[in-house]
């Protein structure tokens, strides 16, 4: 059996492209996700809306399991260059 995947919220975060909401993706066996898999369930919670991955210098990284931070742009708020089809 495939385990669920979940998402939280884990509130909104001024940063560098504005007022994003930090979410945080994972299976409760932590088991190691594709990327395709956390762009779906994302897409299905927040449908028409842009996030970030970020990979961090060694010195910022934790890693001790298989979760995945996305960082969700404002509501309308354009792409800001990140868009590969423009």
């Amino acid at each position: 059996m495939v385990s669920e995947i979940i998402i939280t919220e884990r509130g909104l975060k001024d940063s560098i492209l504005g007022r994003v909401l930090q979410l945080k993706v994972f299976t409760r066996d932590y088991r190691a996700l594709g990327w395709r898999e956390v762009w779906e369930v994302f897409a299905a919670a927040y449908p028409g809306r842009w996030a970030v991955q970020v990979f961090p210098p060694a010195a910022h990284l934790v890693d001790g399991k298989s979760v995945y931070h996305l960082w969700v742009l404002a509501e309308g708020q354009k792409s800001g260059g990140l868009d590969l089809t423009e």
